[in-house]
């Protein structure tokens, strides 16, 4: 719930929106956090990157526990977390596209790492 808010909102109020809208909040604020950091180490490591001009980040173990760090979105059921997670993972591979703009941004097969190609 945003405020301020006006009587109409709090009439039409929702409660089960409110809570899908809380939970995309949150984990957009869990991407930011994450990229953050992908940010920090790439700023990092550039010395060592700029000669071949990629960089690999291997903590994509973030993305996939991004459901198990709250539980008002974490799943009981497995095949639904999973589904969750390739969603979770083609949206931060997004976010990355908007950061480093005309890079390729490859996620290995077994998505456990990410390369950024500026080649």
């Amino acid at each position: 719930m945003k405020f301020p808010i006006t009587r109409e909102s709090l009439q039409a109020f929702d409660y089960a929106k409110e809570q899908e809208e809380l939970k995309e909040e949150d984990l957009q604020k869990r991407f930011t956090l994450i990229v953050d950091q992908l940010c920090k180490e790439f700023k990092q490591s550039m010395p060592q990157n700029s000669k071949e001009k990629k960089f690999v980040w291997r903590r994509l173990h973030n993305i996939r526990n991004l459901n198990l760090w709250n539980p008002a979105i974490a799943t009981t059921h497995c095949q639904a977390k999973y589904s969750k997670t390739d969603e979770h993972l083609s949206q931060f591979v997004d976010k990355l596209k908007e950061i480093f703009i005309g890079c390729d941004i490859i996620v290995d097969p077994l998505k456990t790492y990410v390369i950024i190609d500026w080649s």
